[in-house]
C-alpha cells in the first residue's frame, strides 16, 4: 500500500513539473514531407552546387556566341537561372537583353526585359527603382501577350510594398488590395496557353469561394501531384494551392503543399523562399518552436545571401517572436529546474523512509515465506498420497470400463445371432407351411389331370389330349402361379425388400414394377440371394430359366449400383426387415 502511494507521488510530481511526450500533430504523409524538408535544410550546398554547375555551363556557351540572336538566348537562360539566385546578375542580364532588343528596334522585347528587370529589383527590395521601371512602360505600346506578365509584376510589386509597410503600420494606401486588383487584371488578360496561366487563375478573386474554389483546388492538385517538382513554376503552383487550402481553413493540406513548395524551392536554389517563411510561421503557431526557428533561420540566411531587404525585414519580425518564446521557455525551464531540485529533495527523504519500510517488510516476508515453505512441504506429501489413490482408482475404473466394453460387444454379437436365428426359424416355418400347401395343391392337380387323361382316353380323344400335353401353356400358367406364391411368401417375410433394394441405385436406375407385379425377374434373383442362395445355376433351376439369364441379370444390376461391386451381394443379404413371428403372436394376443 505504501509502495503504491510512493509511486503515485512520483507520477504526480512529474505532472507538476510539466513532463510530456511530444506527439506528431500531422498525418504520416505530411510528417514525412516535413522530415525530408528538415534534412534538405541541413545540407543545401549540394543543390547550390548543382545550380552553380548549370550556370558555369551557360557561361561557357556564352563565351562562344557568334551573333546577337545566340547572345540573346544565352542571356535569357542566365537571367532565368539568376532571377532568384543572384539578383545583381539577373538585373545585369536583363539590361543586356534590353540593349540587344533596342539595337534591333524590337519594342516588344524591350518591354519584356523592363518587366523582368522590375521583377529582379523588387525581389531584392529595391521597390522604388522597380516601380520607376514598370511605370516607365508605355501602355499604348504594351503587346497583348505581355499584358498578363505586366499586371502580374504590378501585383508582385504592391504585395512587396505591403510586406515593407508591415501589418501594424497605418498607410493611406492598402497595398494588398491594390495587389489583389492587379492579380484580377492579370487573370482577365491571361490565356490558357500562357506558361503561368494556372498561377494567374489561382490568385484571381473569382476562384476564391464556393464551387469555383473547389474546382481550382482540384485543377492545381492534379498538376502538383503529377509534377516532378523540379522547377520554380512547380514551386509557385504548390504555394498557390496551399494558399487555397488556407482560404478553406484546411490546415493539414496547407502545411503539406507549403512543404512540397519549399522542397522544390530548395532543389532549384530559390533564395526568395516565401513558402518556407509561411511554413515557419505555421510551425510557430503550432508551438513547434525548434522547427520554426530552423525554417526562419534558413530563410534569413538565404535572404541575406540574396540581399533581399524586404524578406529580411519580414523575417526579423518572426525571429523576434521566436526569441521571445525562447526567453520565455528558458525562464520556464529555470522554474522547472528549481521545482525539480525541491522535488528531488522531498523524494530523497521519502525514498529513505521507504527503504527502511521495505527492509522491515522484507524481514517479515522472509519469516512468512519460511512458514509457507513448511506448509507447502506437508501439502506436497498429502498430494502425493492422494495422487497414488487417484491413480489406483483410475486404473480400477479403466479395467471396469474395458470389461463393460467387452460385455457390451458380447451382448451385441449375441443379439445379432438371436436375430439371425429368429429370422432363419421364421423363414423355415413360413416356407415349410407354404410348401406343404403347394405340394398338396400340386397332388390334387395331378390327380385331376390323371382323371381327365383317363376320361379322354376312354372317349377316344387322344389327339386332343396329345395336343394339349405338348402345349407350353399349362406349364407357363403353373410357373406364373409358382412365381406369385414365391413373391407373396417372400414379401410377407421381407415387406421392405424392394424399397431397400432401390436405395442401392441412383433414382434414374431404380426398378419400377408394373401394375399387379410383386417382384420381377431381377428382384426374384436377388430375393434368392437375400435367402442365402448365391449360386447362379441353383437360382436358374429354382426360377425355371437359363443360368446365362441369371448371370446377365446379376451383372446388369450390379453395374448400376452406387456401391462397390464386390460388396453388392453382401449388402443385399442385409436388406429388408423381416416380419418377426414374435410380433405376430403379440398382435394376435392383443386381439
Amino acid at each position: 500500500m505504501r509502495t503504491n502511494i510512493f509511486l503515485r507521488l512520483i507520477w504526480f510530481s512529474l505532472a507538476l513539473a510539466g513532463v510530456s511526450l511530444p506527439m506528431s500533430a500531422y498525418n504520416e504523409e505530411t510528417e514525412k514531407l516535413l522530415k525530408e524538408l528538415d534534412e534538405m535544410i541541413e545540407r543545401p550546398e549540394q543543390w547550390e552546387d548543382m545550380k552553380s554547375y548549370k550556370i558555369i555551363q551557360l557561361h561557357k556557351k556564352e563565351a562562344s556566341v557568334r551573333n546577337n540572336e545566340e547572345r540573346y538566348e544565352i542571356n535569357k537562360k542566365l537571367f532565368e537561372e539568376y532571377s532568384v539566385f543572384n539578383a545583381d546578375s539577373a538585373v545585369s542580364y536583363a539590361m543586356r537583353n534590353k540593349e540587344i532588343a533596342k539595337t534591333e528596334g524590337n519594342v516588344e522585347k524591350m518591354i519584356l526585359w523592363d518587366i523582368n528587370r522590375s521583377f529582379a529589383l523588387a525581389v531584392t527590395g529595391l521597390l522604388k527603382e522597380s516601380q520607376d521601371i514598370i511605370d516607365s512602360i508605355d501602355l499604348s505600346k504594351l503587346p497583348v501577350n505581355l499584358s498578363p506578365l505586366y499586371f502580374n509584376q504590378l501585383a508582385y510589386l504592391y504585395s512587396h510594398f505591403g510586406q515593407y509597410q508591415g501589418k501594424d503600420r497605418i498607410s493611406p494606401s492598402n497595398y494588398y488590395e491594390i495587389s489583389k486588383a492587379y492579380r484580377d487584371s492579370t487573370y482577365s488578360h491571361a490565356k490558357a496557353s500562357d506558361e503561368l496561366y494556372l498561377w494567374y487563375k489561382a490568385w484571381a478573386s473569382e476562384n476564391r469561394e464556393g464551387e469555383n474554389l473547389e474546382r481550382m483546388k482540384d485543377e492545381l492538385r492534379q498538376y502538383v501531384d503529377s509534377s516532378y517538382m523540379t522547377t520554380r513554376k512547380d514551386a509557385m503552383l504548390a504555394y498557390a494551392l496551399s494558399n487555397l487550402y488556407k482560404i478553406s481553413n484546411d490546415k493539414e493540406n496547407q502545411i503539406k503543399y507549403l512543404a512540397i513548395s519549399a522542397i522544390c524551392d530548395i532543389r532549384t536554389s530559390n533564395k526568395d523562399i516565401a513558402s518556407l517563411e509561411e511554413l515557419g510561421k505555421l510551425m510557430l503557431e503550432a508551438n513547434e518552436i525548434d522547427r520554426a526557428y530552423s525554417y526562419i533561420n534558413f530563410c534569413q540566411r538565404q535572404a541575406r545571401s540574396f540581399n533581399n531587404r524586404i524578406r529580411s525585414l519580414s523575417l526579423s519580425h518572426v525571429e523576434k517572436e521566436i526569441r521571445e518564446y525562447y526567453s520565455e521557455r528558458d525562464a520556464r525551464q529555470q522554474r522547472t529546474l528549481h521545482a525539480y531540485v525541491v522535488l528531488l529533495s522531498v523524494l530523497s527523504l521519502i525514498l529513505i523512509g521507504a527503504v527502511f519500510i521495505i527492509i522491515n517488510r522484507n524481514k517479515r516476508l522472509s519469516d512468512s515465506r519460511q512458514s509457507l515453505s513448511e506448509v507447502n512441504d506437508r501439502l506436497k506429501d498429502n498430494i502425493k498420497e492422494l495422487t497414488g489413490l487417484r491413480e489406483a482408482q483410475e486404473a480400477a475404473n479403466l479395467k471396469l470400463h474395458e470389461m463393460n466394453k467387452k460385455l457390451k460387444g458380447m451382448n451385441q454379437r449375441l443379439s445379432d445371432v438371436n436375430i439371425k436365428l429368429k429370422e432363419s426359424n421364421h423363414i423355415k416355418e413360413e416356407y415349410v407351411g407354404q410348401m406343404f400347401y403347394i405340394c398338396s395343391e400340386y397332388i390334387n392337380k395331378i390327380e385331376d389331370f390323371r382323371k381327365e387323361v383317363l376320361r379322354r382316353i376312354k372317349a377316344g380323344q387322344t389327339g386332343e389330349l396329345q395336343k394339349e400335353v405338348m402345349s407350353p401353356t399349362m406349364v407357363q400358367a403353373e410357373l406364373k402361379e409358382f412365381h406369385h406364391y414365391f413373391d407373396t411368401i417372400f414379401l410377407n417375410i421381407f415387406p421392405d425388400f424392394v424399397k431397400d433394394f432401390n436405395k442401392l441405385f441412383r433414382p434414374e436406375d431404380q426398378i419400377i414394377l408394373k401394375d399387379g407385379e410383386l417382384l420381377n425377374t431381377s428382384l426374384r434373383i436377388y430375393a434368392l440371394v437375400r435367402l442365402g442362395i448365391t449360386d447362379s445355376v441353383k437360382i436358374a433351376a429354382l426360377l425355371h430359366c437359363s443360368p446365362q439369364t441369371v448371370y446377365n441379370n446379376r451383372l446388369k444390376i450390379r453395374n448400376k449400383s452406387i456401391i462397390p461391386k464386390e460388396e453388392f451381394a453382401n449388402r443385399v443379404k442385409t436388406l429388408g426387415k423381416y416380419q418377426s413371428p414374435i410380433d405376430d403372436d403379440s398382435e394376435d394376443g392383443n386381439m
